[in-house]
């Protein structure tokens, strides 16, 4: 996507730290540390990098674009230990939820979304479409912790934070496109729109899960 937009990204680091941030947060290690040497190190880089124009702009976008990628996505490590009726329950749950909200959001939207979302951004999104992404979550949370003897309240309030995470998620990843002028985010899965297109939306989804079940935890868990 940088390279569309004309950009020289270091490949290294967004790659790099990328991945090894989650990996870093699966094996107890210091993320924060990893942040600070993979900072002075790209730093460092520059200096003896070829010269451009827009070197520290490149850098900018290679190191945010890491941290919002890998930095989101090390959250998945935390949901997968927290207390739950099985292992990996809350991720299970949140794919659900994710999944429910996009389907929602879709046919409700296509079927009389009449109100533009974020038009600049994504011009087929509507407010009739997200509202929908906002309900349904959250009743199918609330019937399944039911089902499952869970606090029905628990259970709603899941579901509408993994609804908004799923819809800003989506929209976050439309401005990348709408910015860096492409229809897809790469050709990893040809005719999905590429990898980001199936993960975006599930990115903010894991940090909102986890800020959410650690406050309501003493009180529904």
């Amino acid at each position: 996507m940088l390279r569309s937009a004309g950009y020289t990204p270091l490949d290294w680091l967004l790659v790099g730290l990328s991945a090894a941030l989650p990996l870093a947060t699966r094996l107890q290690l210091d993320t924060t540390l990893l942040v600070a040497l993979a900072l002075v190190a790209s730093l460092a880089s520059l200096l003896v990098r070829q010269w451009s124009e827009r070197i520290l702009l490149e850098w900018s976008l290679s190191f945010g674009l890491a941290l919002y990628l890998g930095g989101f996505m090390l959250y998945y490590v935390p949901l997968r230990d927290f207390p739950s009726l099985w292992p990996g329950f809350w991720v299970m749950a949140l794919l659900v939820l994710s999944w429910v909200c996009d389907s929602s959001a879709f046919f409700v939207g296509r079927a009389i979304g009449r109100t533009p979302l974020a038009p600049a951004i994504s011009p087929k999104k509507s407010v009739e479409g997200a509202a929908a992404g906002l309900v349904a979550p959250a009743i199918v949370g609330l019937v399944a912790a039911t089902l499952l003897h869970l606090n029905p309240l628990l259970g709603a309030g899941y579901g509408l934070v993994i609804a908004l995470g799923t819809i800003v998620g989506d929209l976050v990843e439309s401005l990348l496109k709408r910015q860096t002028g492409v229809k897809d985010s790469g050709v990893l899965i040809p005719g999905h729109g590429g990898l980001l297109d199936r993960m975006d939306s599930l990115l903010l989804c894991a940090p909102l899960a986890v800020l959410y079940l650690s406050a309501v935890r003493n009180f529904w868990l």
